[in-house]
């Protein structure tokens, strides 16, 4: 007999160990500040980091290159930054406004002195002549701990730390990749640089929680596992970077995160987006409702800049004339009723509570698509995210699904 568990996302709210991170990584605002851009929310202009606040956002996520400032060679994206932001001193000083915030901090290491994903884990310049893994091993851990040092002596140490960036295929290479290539790598590599960074943590305080982060595809699940099983044991949150236009439909996004919770329902380590554009309401949910509070949340990457075209937008809008600068947009107004419905709501809110039931309904309203609301009948009927009919039998294969019954929409998660 098939075990059905459907949790609905109507925002229910969990006994949580801790608030659920409605997080922001908003690396590039010190950059665009300084280059004269502006922030206003319904016309005033504002510190971005109090319009994030006021919105119900709770943690902010930094991303850390080693020297943003160093040329590698035949790399487009080098170097990064001339003035080195995103290097150590920069982000020491973003940091101090995370705090003065009040809102929790994620560092993101690279270990890089540019981008470092999927496609690239650029060795250090710095570190060129580090070629075995035991070298690396100790410069990993040695970089970590002065660098978390620093932080430490301004008193903004980060509440997680994030060892490597989108290390699907291992960091530093060649040496770190966590695949046999001309040699070099291999899982137990990868997994002796993954172990430094995290001693380099905890040598500095071990109440800094840990996240690994990959991406929503290539079997994340069997990714951890492998981790895991070649001796990373100290982890806390497993980060998934999920863009739709890479990592397919939301419900690609919900079988991974469900496939996470049933395997890990007996541990502490929990799941979050550490990456993602678009589907805004839609993604939170899925994790923010997995069972045994195995969601930990979310970060949406680069609100204020970046959009992934078709699947995405900014949560700020250009606007020229006399407030020549970023405005807030509608899309930023669902996060308070997010913020509520997941019990982290901050008294600051801008938003009344009616203002915020119409944010919600609009944003569904868009994603399950109008002609849905015509339908009249008393038996519930079932649909896909693409709107496709799937009949009037409660669906049993896991995925996220839209439920419709007489005006009543609502989305459910079938694990």
């Amino acid at each position: 007999m098939i075990a059905l568990f459907v949790f609905i996302l109507l925002g229910i709210a969990y006994a949580q160990t801790e608030p659920y991170a409605l997080g922001a990584d908003i690396s590039w605002i010190q950059q665009r500040e300084n280059s004269t851009v502006k922030y206003y929310h319904e016309g005033v202009q504002q510190d971005p980091f109090d319009i994030l606040k006021e919105h119900g956002f709770n943690y902010i996520r930094l991303r850390l290159f080693v020297d943003p400032k160093a040329t590698i060679p035949n790399e487009s994206e080098s170097p990064y930054s001339t003035a080195g932001y995103c290097g150590t001193d920069s982000t020491i000083k973003m940091a101090k406004r995370v705090k003065a915030a009040g809102m929790k901090f994620l560092l993101d290491f690279h270990y890089s002195d540019t981008w470092a994903d999927p496609a690239k884990q650029y060795k250090p310049m710095s570190w060129q002549n580090l070629t075995t893994v035991a070298q690396l091993a100790a410069k990993v851990h040695s970089y970590t701990k002065e660098t978390l040092e620093k932080f430490r002596d301004n008193d903004v140490l980060p509440d997680m730390v994030q060892v490597g960036n989108e290390v699907v295929s291992g960091m530093i290479w060649p040496e770190g990749r966590n695949y046999s290539s001309g040699g070099k790598g291999s899982w137990a590599d990868f997994a002796t640089l993954v172990n430094a960074g995290i001693d380099g943590v905890k040598d500095v305080d071990a109440n800094i929680k840990i996240m690994v982060h990959t991406i929503n595809e290539r079997n994340p699940n069997g990714w951890l596992t492998n981790l895991r099983n070649n001796g990373v044991s100290r982890i806390d949150v497993f980060g998934l970077s999920y863009y739709t236009q890479w990592h397919g439909e939301p419900d690609s996004l919900q079988r991974v995160a469900a496939a996470f919770a049933a395997n890990n329902n007996n541990g502490d380590i929990k799941i979050a987006v550490a990456e993602y554009s678009g589907n805004h309401r839609l993604i939170n949910d899925i994790i923010f409702n997995l069972p045994n509070n195995k969601g930990f949340g979310t970060f949406v990457w680069e609100p204020a800049d970046w959009s992934d075209g078709t699947y995405g937008a900014t949560l700020f809008d250009w606007k020229s004339g006399t407030n020549n600068g970023r405005h807030s947009n509608e899309l930023l107004e669902l996060y308070p009723q997010m913020a509520t419905d997941y019990g982290t709501t901050n008294s600051s809110s801008s938003s009344s509570s009616s203002e915020l039931s119409s944010s919600s309904s609009a944003s569904i309203t868009s994603i399950l698509n109008s002609p849905l609301s015509t339908l009249n009948s008393q038996l519930p009927a079932y649909y896909n995210l693409k709107g496709h009919s799937l009949g009037r039998k409660k669906p049993t294969e896991p995925g996220l699904y839209i439920e419709k019954k007489g005006k009543n929409t609502r989305r459910i998660i079938v694990f």
